[in-house]
């Protein structure tokens, strides 16, 4: 019975058993390997919503992580200890795009590996999710072949039949979405049109294509969500 107490104290003892080499090694490598994972989420980054803050933050969360499994081990009395000081932290910083989402679970699983001592595991992760996504990038895979704008025209009824002729040569489909009569104008309507362009088309060609056809015809251009990254 003496002997089970004393293994059991042994097990909860919160003195780490970590040498000065293996804490430099598995820092010092995390550092490394999420400093790759960040310069490749910088190369293949796209939209307007890039952070410099966030960047560094894929680095510091995976020496955070490598340290936090350095000091659980195989320690399940640490391991709980940890989670409870962890549960009081709170997150509310939005992730607006889903992929910011995943190259922070990546920067995790870095630091998770060299927190646990499986080195080489961490180089060939980091170099073969740094390979995919500049695949990805290169061969812009994921991206789609039409563009979706929604398109406001002011025009005059009369000149409906030719917009929708210019229309029909410049989008590969377009559809009339509505049409308004604005209160008190007799002349002028609004019509709202989502128009469907194959991809190398620049959207301002179309604008200017539309206000040929007649030079009162006032024309508001939306991107579509597909196109940008707010």
């Amino acid at each position: 019975m003496d002997k089970l107490i004393d293994e059991s104290l042994r097990q909860i003892s919160v003195l780490p058993t970590i040498t000065l080499w293996e804490l430099v090694l598995a820092l010092g490598l995390s550092a490394i390997l999420s400093a790759v994972l960040a310069r490749i989420y910088c190369m293949t980054h796209e939209g307007h919503t890039y952070s410099r803050s966030y960047v560094q933050t894929l680095v510091f969360v995976a020496i955070t992580i490598s340290l936090i499994m350095l000091i659980i081990g195989s320690n399940i009395a640490r391991a709980f200890a940890l989670v409870g000081a962890m549960s009081i932290i709170r997150f509310r910083n939005p992730v607006k795009d889903s992929r910011d989402v995943a190259f922070i679970f990546m920067a995790m699983a870095i630091g998770m590996a060299t927190g646990t001592k499986f080195y080489l595991l961490a180089v060939i992760f980091t170099a073969f999710t740094a390979a995919v996504a500049v695949a990805m990038h290169h061969f812009r895979f994921g991206e789609i072949t039409e563009h979706s704008y929604v398109l406001r025209l002011r025009m005059r009824p009369a000149d409906r039949d030719a917009v929708e002729a210019a229309l029909a040569d410049a989008a590969n489909h377009f559809d009339v979405v509505s049409i308004d009569k604005l209160a008190g104008e007799a002349v002028f309507n609004d019509f709202i049109y989502e128009v469907r362009l194959p991809r190398g088309t620049a959207y301002e060609s179309l604008v200017s294509h539309i206000g040929g056809v007649s030079d009162d015809i006032a024309v508001s251009l939306l991107v579509g969500e597909g196109n940008i990254n707010v």
